[in-house]
């Protein structure tokens, strides 16, 4: 019962699905954070469409703004990919349309992306033992990801500390820029009321 509701858990936290309005020619860009390997099914599609409504245009793009995926001029993009790379892989959708629609996005990231129905008819495994292969799996998939945060947090504190050092070493600049500029101003003032005979 633990392992269902551990299942349940996490597949609901990695599945997403909303809808918005899409104003025409507008493009508007999901991002998603993704370890390598991570596998990511998706489904972007037009609500309550007609036959003739295909101007719709989805692209996908990985970290490195490769093309991964495009579908020109449809009411519905399925798609599929498994990330090659970490980072933030951006799902974008264009209206290419002349009027506002409703758009229908249905993600599902990893564990949660995997049909297990054709594992379990092909190899004909029991559900017990189905439910050993995708608590084993959740496992090794929530172990990678993991991995991918510490990973990412080491990357952020070599960044934060980069920049500790940055702004330690601009206040030093400036502490001793405003100091000599006090001492500049300090000895022209001294000399101008010497001249003035005021000192």
């Amino acid at each position: 019962m633990v392992n269902k509701l551990l299942i349940f858990l996490f597949l609901l936290f990695c599945t997403s699905s909303f809808e918005f309005n899409l104003g025409p020619s507008y493009t508007q860009c999901f991002g998603e954070d993704m370890s390598t390997g991570t596998l990511l099914v998706g489904e972007v599609l037009i609500k309550n469409k007609r036959v003739d409504q295909k101007f719709l245009s989805v692209q996908i793009m990985n970290p490195s703004k490769k093309q991964i995926h495009t579908s020109q001029n449809v009411n519905r993009s399925i798609f599929s990919f498994t990330a090659e790379e970490a980072g933030a892989h951006n799902i974008c959708i264009t209206n290419g349309g002349k009027e506002s629609v409703t758009i229908s996005v249905d993600v599902k990231i990893g564990i949660a992306a995997k049909d297990y129905t054709n594992i379990a008819s092909t190899k004909e495994l029991k559900e017990t033992e189905l439910m050993v292969v995708k608590v084993s799996e959740t496992s090794t998939q929530i172990h990678k990801e993991l991995q991918y945060i510490r990973e990412r947090e080491e990357q952020m504190r070599n960044t934060n500390e980069t920049i500790y050092s940055r702004v330690i070493s601009y206040s030093i600049v400036t502490l001793v820029f405003l100091a000599a500029i006090a001492i500049v101003q300090i000895l022209y003032l001294k000399k101008f009321f010497k001249s003035k005979k005021m000192i």
